[in-house]
């Protein structure tokens, strides 16, 4: 029987998570080099344009899951920096 407390189970939490992290900052990354813009400006750009250009629309809606999957591991990350988790 394998015994994990929970400061074991916060550690490999955390580095489950922190994995994640970079592969969406990784992605963010890659679009915005490809892009060569930002997020919001990528957003406004393709919400403002009377073409549509289904390449383009894939990358949008990828390149927000990636940022809001970042913003909630933000999230987390401070959470568990602060202690503010539970363990059930």
């Amino acid at each position: 029987m394998v015994i994990i407390n929970k400061e074991k189970a916060k550690e490999m939490y955390y580095a489950n998570m922190m994995c994640e992290y970079h592969k969406a900052t990784e992605k963010i990354r890659l679009f915005t080099k490809k892009y060569e813009m930002s997020f919001d400006q990528f957003e406004k750009d393709i919400k403002g344009s009377e073409q549509e250009n289904f390449e383009r629309w894939d990358d949008y809606m990828e390149w927000k899951g990636y940022e809001n999957v970042l913003q909630t591991l933000i999230k987390e990350k401070k959470e568990l920096e602060v202690g503010d988790y539970k363990v059930s």
